[in-house]
């Protein structure tokens, strides 16, 4: 079975009602982050491309943690 995207992850977390749903909303509406699909180059884009501030880096890097903690389950 195919891993799962960090895409694929935060389209799950859309309807979530805290910071990691709010990011996930964000990101999956930017119509130039379309493409993107990993865990690095998401992070570059929100973290450069839109001059995240503190509470955005904070929801992002909560987000990658749980996806990495998903994805590694056995």
């Amino acid at each position: 079975m195919a891993r799962m995207t960090f895409r694929q992850w935060l389209k799950q977390q859309r309807y979530r009602d805290d910071p990691v749903g709010d990011l996930a909303r964000d990101f999956l509406v930017d119509e130039r982050c379309k493409w993107l699909r990993s865990v690095k180059s998401i992070r570059r884009r929100i973290l450069f491309s839109h001059n995240a501030g503190p509470a955005v880096a904070m929801a992002l890097a909560q987000a990658i943690h749980e996806y990495i903690e998903q994805v590694s389950e056995p």
